[in-house]
C-alpha cells in the first residue's frame, strides 16, 4: 500500500513538473514589426499581432487571444541583447507562426505589459524589453506536436479568423 502510495505521488510529481516545464507564459503570432526611430539603431519596437498569456500571471490559465500591440523600450545595459531579438521579431513578422514567449512562469515585461488596441495611441513605451526570453526550445516558433496545445491552438484560430475579416483579404 505503502508503495502504491509513493509511486502515485510521483507520477502526480512528474506530471506537474512535465507541465510546468512545458506550456510558456505568452504566445504572439506577429503580424508587423516596427522599430524607432529607425531600424538601423533602434531604441524602441512595437510589435503587432494576435496575444495569448496568463490570465493572473501565477497560474498556468490563459486568457482569451487577443489582437493589439505591445510597445517597448531597450533594457538599460542590455541594449545589443535588445537588438538581437528585435531582429527576431522581425524574422517572425507576418510568417503566421507562433513565438513562444518565457519559459515556466517567466515572460518578464510580456507578461504584464498593456496590449494596446491597434488605433490606440501612446507617447511613450510601456514597459522596457525583457532579453533572454525567446526559443527556450530551441527554436523561435512553436510548432508541430505545440499547437495542437490549447493556448497555441486557440490563438493560430483567432489570428487565422483575424486574416480573414480583414477589408483587403476579401
Amino acid at each position: 500500500m505503502i508503495r502504491l502510495l509513493m509511486v502515485t505521488v510521483l507520477a502526480l510529481v512528474f506530471e506537474a513538473s512535465a507541465w510546468a516545464g512545458g506550456l510558456l507564459p505568452v504566445y504572439v503570432v506577429v503580424d508587423k514589426v516596427v522599430l524607432e526611430p529607425n531600424a538601423d539603431a533602434p531604441e524602441r519596437i512595437r510589435i503587432e499581432g494576435s496575444f495569448v498569456r496568463f490570465e493572473n500571471g501565477k497560474e498556468y490559465i490563459y486568457g482569451k487571444p487577443v489582437e493589439g500591440y505591445v510597445y517597448l523600450s531597450l533594457e538599460s545595459g542590455k541594449e545589443k541583447k535588445c537588438r538581437e531579438e528585435w531582429t527576431k521579431w522581425q524574422k517572425a513578422a507576418g510568417t503566421g507562426k507562433v513565438v513562444g514567449v518565457g519559459s515556466s512562469l517567466i515572460a518578464g515585461s510580456f507578461l504584464t505589459v498593456k496590449i494596446r488596441k491597434l488605433d490606440e495611441k501612446t507617447d511613450r513605451p510601456d514597459a522596457a524589453y525583457t532579453t533572454d526570453l525567446l526559443g527556450h526550445f530551441g527554436n523561435l516558433y512553436m510548432e508541430g506536436e505545440w499547437e495542437l496545445e490549447s493556448p497555441i491552438s486557440d490563438l493560430l484560430a483567432f489570428a487565422k479568423a483575424r486574416k480573414q475579416a480583414k477589408p483587403e483579404n476579401k
